[in-house]
């Protein structure tokens, strides 16, 4: 959310004309809406259940594996959400940036549940 209000901000200084000021407050709430329909389910269905079965013990939870499996997934479900590689199927060079953000996510995402394992979930 802080990289899109800072890309609206650069919008909006660069072409005032362009970008109407209530992008600033219309583009993120949009944004949370799409994205939790697509959090939500990559959540309940994905995320906790691989917490709850994967032993801490596991390789898995060490950062680096962890946060390499967070960027594969991520580029894997957005790819199978947004069916293939952008440039193909009529997606614009833009639909690069969804992979992008998608493997910073997922990468973040683990990298945070690998640091964290300790202090909520118990040794196995």
């Amino acid at each position: 959310m802080i990289v899109l209000e800072a890309m609206t901000i650069i919008e909006l200084v660069h072409q005032p004309h362009y970008v109407v000021p209530e992008a600033l407050f219309v583009a993120p709430i949009t944004v949370s809406m799409v994205m939790s329909w697509f959090l939500t389910p990559v959540w309940l269905f994905v995320l906790i259940p691989l917490y709850i079965f994967i032993p801490s013990s596991s390789v898995l939870w060490q950062a680096p594996v962890c946060s390499a499996c967070g960027v594969i997934a991520g580029l894997l479900l957005v790819g199978f959400w947004l069916g293939g590689i952008p440039g193909t199927h009529g997606f614009a060079t833009e639909g690069w940036w969804f992979y992008i953000f998608a493997a910073i996510v997922g990468g973040v995402t683990c990298l945070v549940a690998a640091l964290t394992r300790d202090r909520f979930k118990p040794a196995i």
